[in-house]
């Protein structure tokens, strides 16, 4: 069941209730795996609401905008399109005679609704766009892509020096790598997934939140674990999430302990080599910051940096976007490297969720 919202000459903007033709429009037009309709019953689990708009040409769909309501009162009230990653905004027909229409469309409801909601600030995520002058552009984030059509060895070329290095280094540490194809596997990803955001003073994401990933994508393929263990204990684990011809790294984690066993860069090439052998065009490592650490390891697998492109529109005229990195928060991030792992794990989903990055 659709719900009509707006009409132009030639494209009218609805609500879409229907899961079955989202799905199919966005793996028709390759829209990332963060804009399927699974993504947005994830967050309404974790208590958003879900404001998927659909665009119409006549009875045809010619372009979708999901979008989620996220109400925190440490970080603002928005739309966003999407929560908990770095790609969403508009999936459109560009084969459509009225491609241009149909994103512009969607943008003003989008606006609209911003507006009749009163939130803090509507954001898109990781796509350009012909925006009206009301959005404010920003690049605040960059990812890196593999080029991986060409086969498994024109990726491993293509590493630099330092980085094939340790990859060799992790394969001569006895190190086991599988994919992992059980919720007792998850947990083991989750285990280390605690230990490694207390490290960064973060909140985790409950294991709710990965168990209705995993349930939602896993059975179709859209969802990998991988996992390297030393003597039967798992030392990293990663999450990748192939889709529309693209792998995206969603998450990776590790046990300090055994940091010095390299086994973050033999799942990293695993997981490249996986891309490659399974005829995916490229490997996308996650949106990251330039001039951080992360941002130098990244480049370090031999991809091209690309920009992502946010769109935001302010009902009020113009406002801040709340950041993570701001430096009031330092205090805060300090004290979480202390909580222990129990608390964490039972308090900062609460904290995590009202968190849309």
């Amino acid at each position: 069941m659709s719900h009509e919202i707006q009409q132009t000459d030639r494209v009218s903007v609805e609500r879409c209730d229907d899961p079955d033709e989202w799905n199919s429009f966005v793996e028709r037009h390759r829209g990332p795996i963060f804009t399927r309709w699974e993504w947005g019953t994830a967050c309404e689990a974790y208590g958003h609401e879900r404001v998927f708009l659909g665009a119409r040409d006549g009875d045809d769909l010619v372009g979708v905008l999901p979008l989620v309501h996220v109400r925190s009162v440490l970080f603002g009230d928005e739309l966003v399109s999407v929560p908990f990653c770095s790609r969403g905004s508009v999936v459109a027909a560009e084969a459509h005679g009225a491609a241009d229409q149909v994103e512009r469309a969607l943008l003003d409801r989008a606006s609209e609704l911003a507006d009749e909601r009163g939130v803090d600030f509507l954001s898109l995520r990781g796509r350009e766009l012909d925006a009206p002058a009301a959005y404010e552009h920003r690049q605040r984030w960059v990812t890196f892509e593999v080029p991986t059509g060409d086969g498994a060895d024109a990726v491993w070329d293509a590493l630099d020096g330092n980085r094939r290095n340790h990859v060799r280094q992790g394969q001569e540490n006895d190190l086991d790598v599988r994919i992992g194809d059980s919720i007792e596997d998850l947990e083991e990803f989750y285990r280390l997934y605690l230990q490694s955001m207390r490290g960064h003073g973060s909140p985790p994401h409950s294991f709710g939140w990965f168990r209705r990933l995993w349930e939602a994508f896993h059975g179709d393929g859209h969802l990998l674990l991988f996992l390297v263990e030393k003597d039967g204990t798992t030392v990293n684990a990663s999450i990748e999430l192939p889709h529309a011809g693209r792998v995206h790294g969603y998450k990776g984690v590790s046990d300090y302990e055994y940091r010095d066993l390299d086994g973050g860069s033999l799942i990293q090439w695993k997981a490249l080599e996986w891309a490659a052998e399974n005829d995916y065009d490229a490997y996308d490592f996650g949106r990251t910051r330039e001039g951080t650490g992360v941002y130098t390891y990244k480049k370090s697998w031999g991809g091209e940096k690309v920009g992502l492109d946010d769109y935001h529109y302010f009902p009020g005229g113009e406002g801040e976007l709340p950041s993570v990195d701001n430096e009031r928060y330092e205090p805060l991030k300090r004290m979480w490297r202390r909580v222990p792992l129990s608390v964490t794990r039972v308090v900062g989903p609460r904290i995590r969720r009202g968190i849309s990055l």
